[in-house]
């Protein structure tokens, strides 16, 4: 995380530097341009006033005059450290009078761009430049502007020269201040480029320190980020996945629990079998039974024993296999009314034995559902079964099938024995067998195996029970707006 987040403080630190220092240059270049393009106006206006003074002079042939103006200028200019030259134009056929000039340019030497800015004036153009100056030690501006007689020609031209030395100190003096709000934008970009980073980064080490956690098993832990951006929704990801895992962990430990359960509750259901089994085999084994009939009896309860652990191992199988998601059960169109009635033939069988009755009716001939055929039938024969079991004898078992809000409901009702409304929910938990039941042969397998089925098929099974109603158990299905095939 340190790479990351020194790799994030030089990349927004170097940011914000360069557009510091690219702002700093640009108030500089722009500070610059303003203070000389002032000065250069400054002196630019007094130059063309005096040319234009002084070609009104020379059109009205105003010498005393002119001169009194000239020498307040020259004056003023003297007081500003300025030189103000008025010159003729020798190569105009209408040049200025001697009288209208205060230097003669003939005999005076100057520097090359001075002369190139004249004749440019004789040209009629207004130039300047600005150089240090040999002649006055510092640096000058020097401006020219040409002066026009009444016609428009060029009979002369007025040359300023001032210094720079105060506008040179003054863009000195804010590039000095140019230079501390730099080093002051440079340490606040510093500071900023740290803060920042530190905010981007601290929230990833933290994300970083919850992923450790939870890899170390801790799933109920939470990253505590709480911010709208990419990284709060990380956060925000992480921490479902903390709920994920405690839900998945507890399921795994309930899962776990109930396998453990399983194993106690078949070693508990085999063990009394067994423990018979071998009883009744060490006696015979032993020959302390000599009546063949009482063999007979203890053989006949050994087969009972077995067939007994058979049909428990039978339904350890089964449920094993409804139970495992990878099961796939073979779906199809049924008509749940034919199923139902063929469960029915194959169990009248065990009726006659207890002078039961068995029917099985319905409101609409289309009750159609999507389901395995093998495993609908075997949940009815499971609850026709269990119907057989606890019925008192010469009573009826009913099927009813019935369509109601887009579902097949098929309700499974008994006289006998009846479960008492808070063991409702129990009865389809492994094992378990009614308080009223326990004399009664069983896996206590049937219904847990009926309620997977039920639930494979995406339906729900119920029981209610009363002594007036009877024992009546509902199965819903969805119902299938699909025709068999």
């Amino acid at each position: 995380m340190k790479k990351i987040f020194w790799r994030v403080l030089i990349y927004f630190g170097v940011v914000l530097v360069v557009f510091t220092v690219f702002i700093g240059l640009i108030f500089t270049k722009f500070n610059r341009s303003n203070i000389v393009g002032a000065y250069k106006e400054q002196l630019g206006n007094l130059a063309a006033s005096v040319a234009q003074r002084t070609g009104e002079a020379v059109k009205d042939k105003e010498v005393d005059t002119y001169q009194n103006y000239l020498d307040a200028v020259e004056n003023f200019c003297d007081m500003q450290d300025v030189d103000i030259w008025v010159v003729t134009n020798p190569s105009s056929k209408s040049a200025m009078e001697e009288d209208y000039v205060n230097v003669d340019i003939e005999t005076v030497t100057v520097p090359e761009e001075t002369n190139r800015i004249l004749r440019s004036a004789y040209s009629g153009k207004k130039k300047n430049y600005s150089k240090y100056d040999d002649i006055y030690q510092r640096t000058m501006l020097h401006l020219a502007v040409p002066i026009r007689n009444s016609q428009g020609d060029v009979m002369g031209a007025v040359l300023v020269t001032g210094p720079m030395e105060m506008q040179e100190n003054t863009i000195v003096q804010y590039e000095k201040y140019m230079l501390i709000c730099i080093v002051v934008g440079f340490l606040m970009a510093i500071i900023l480029a740290l803060y920042f980073s530190r905010q981007m980064v601290r929230p990833i080490i933290k994300i970083k320190e919850s992923a450790l956690i939870l890899a170390a098993g801790k799933y109920e832990h939470k990253t505590g980020i709480k911010r709208k951006d990419e990284l709060g929704s990380l956060a925000e990801s992480m921490d479902i996945l903390s709920d994920k895992l405690v839900a998945a962990e507890r399921f795994r430990e309930g899962q776990e629990q109930n396998r453990r359960d399983f194993f106690s509750n078949v070693s508990h259901e085999l063990r009394t079998p067994i423990a018979v089994m071998k009883g009744y085999a060490d006696t015979l084994a032993d020959g302390y039974v000599n009546d063949p009939e009482k063999q007979e009896e203890y053989i006949r309860r050994i087969r009972k024993e077995c067939n007994g652990m058979e049909r428990l191992v039978s339904d350890l199988l089964i449920l094993s296999r409804m139970q495992n998601p990878e099961y796939k059960i073979d779906m199809e169109v049924l008509n749940l009314i034919a199923v139902a009635q063929d469960a029915m033939r194959s169990i009248r069988i065990l009726m006659p034995e207890k002078n039961l009755t068995g029917s099985v009716t319905y409101e609409d001939a289309r009750s159609l559902i999507k389901g395995d055929y093998d495993r609908i039938r075997q949940l009815f024969t499971i609850l026709l079964q269990n119907a057989v079991k606890y019925s008192e004898p010469g009573t009826q078992i009913t099927v009813h099938i019935e369509r109601r809000d887009g579902k097949i409901i098929a309700s499974i009702t008994d006289f006998g024995s009846i479960i008492p409304e808070e063991e409702w929910d129990n009865v389809f938990e492994k094992f378990y067998r009614a308080s009223n039941h326990g004399q009664n042969d069983g896996s206590g397998l049937g219904l847990v195996v009926a309620k997977n089925i039920v639930e494979r098929h995406g339906g729900n099974i119920f029981v209610k029970s009363s002594d007036k109603n009877g024992t009546c158990f509902l199965i819903e299905f969805p119902e299938t707006s699909e025709n068999i095939s």
